[in-house]
């Protein structure tokens, strides 16, 4: 019985590994490819926007339930070969439209990966504990796949690789398990085990404002980072180190707290992601070059870690199960698009802005706590020095 449920939780394991591998490789690899190919970065931000639309819709159907194990292996097989064709051809002349395909085949891919650790979960009714391990494995096999994203066509053959053999891992990883019977669906948020999707009513908290802002310090740093990786190019910094660097930083804090962080308040979570978001705004501000791209990468890169992992290890901080990714897509959409636009009309002073409006933002939320922890006492002290102080109205003199 132990070395069967040991062999079930490496399978898990392993499968939650290539799904957040093909998450880092796909969100880092395809945003190289459009945002290098597209005439516009606010173009090539679209791109990526709808590669996370289309993450999301795919999300919302494969990890739906009812799916043979033949079937999803078949479906894996043709969304690797989708993918590979259009990197194939995007680097070698085919343009966004090859891109698009890509786009879509790797969508595909990653949903149906997430699909298969769901599946696993679900058959051996498997109690796992959080993926932060895994996911440091994905993501550092993604950051060593991923290399050089300036060399458009040796990205495409190594992102082609790594698709193929996470779609063949995948394949035997879920052989012969069928969840044809309906299960909830995603319960993380974008998809399974992945991004976060909080609960609703959060942001009526303000307690809680520094760590939804440190969620979604992802966004911009993963869209941006093709463009992070060839400004420190100028500064001596290998694009390889950078993106090394960047993932590091996401996961390493999580990875080494991960026991530490489920004993974390709520209040204690707060003050360690605003600490870094202030932290990261202050560097990306007024540090001189390359330690203002270095310090936010670090900062912001620990900020996000440490409130994903803290959301893992809470389930009531997180969305309820069944949370649709489609929306979570389409929130996340709209955010790059919008990031997008602001980056090309700024560029790099863009993107410190945002950053810096994030650590801004986490600040000023602890000045809202103080202020209405403060008020309560301030109006029943006015209460009091009302009700005591001698009157004047008939005062004078009879």
């Amino acid at each position: 019985m132990s070395s069967t449920r040991s062999a079930t939780l490496l399978s898990l394991t392993l499968a939650r590994a290539c799904a957040w591998g093909l998450l880092v490789a796909g969100w880092v690899g395809l945003g190289s490819f459009a945002l290098q190919l597209a005439p516009t970065l606010s173009v090539g931000f679209a791109l990526v926007a709808l590669w996370l639309l289309a993450l999301g819709a795919a999300a919302a159907v494969a990890t739906r339930g009812g799916m043979h194990w033949w079937t999803r292996a078949l479906a894996l097989c043709i969304g690797a070969s989708i993918s590979g064709a259009g990197l194939w051809y995007a680097a070698h002349g085919g343009g966004l439209l090859a891109l698009l395909l890509a786009l879509i085949g790797w969508a595909t891919l990653t949903a149906l990966a997430s699909g298969v650790v769901r599946s696993l979960r679900s058959a051996h009714a498997t109690v796992a504990g959080p993926p932060i391990a895994a996911a440091s494995l994905g993501a550092l096999c993604a950051g060593l796949v991923l290399g050089d994203l300036g060399d458009l066509p040796a990205l495409a053959v190594r992102l082609i690789a790594f698709a193929g053999s996470i779609a063949v891992a995948l394949v035997l990883l879920q052989r012969r398990i069928d969840d044809r019977l309906h299960a909830p669906g995603c319960r993380a948020g974008l998809f399974d085990c992945s991004l976060p999707a909080w609960p609703a009513g959060a942001w009526h908290d303000a307690l809680q404002w520094p760590t939804l802002l440190a969620g979604l310090a992802m966004l911009p740093m993963m869209a941006a980072l093709p463009l992070t990786a060839a400004w420190c190019r100028g500064q001596a910094i290998a694009p390889q180190a950078m993106v090394l660097i960047h993932l590091a930083a996401m996961f390493g804090p999580a990875l080494l707290l991960r026991r530490s962080m489920a004993r974390w308040s709520l209040r204690t979570m707060s003050i360690v992601c605003t600490v870094l978001l202030a932290s990261g705004a202050a560097l990306v501000l007024w540090a001189p070059a390359p330690l203002d791209w270095l310090g936010l990468t670090v900062t912001h890169g620990a900020a996000w870690g440490l409130a994903w992992g803290g959301q893992l290890w809470a389930p009531a901080r997180r969305g309820r199960q069944g949370t649709s990714p489609l929306r979570a897509g389409v929130g996340y959409a709209a955010l790059t698009l919008a990031f997008g636009l602001i980056v090309q009309q700024a560029g790099a002073v863009g993107v410190a802005a945002v950053h810096a409006a994030l650590g801004l933002a986490a600040a000023l939320g602890w000045l809202f706590i103080a202020a209405a922890s403060l008020w309560p006492q301030d109006v029943a002290a006015r209460r009091h020095a009302a009700t005591t102080a001698p009157s004047t109205r008939h005062g004078g003199g009879s």
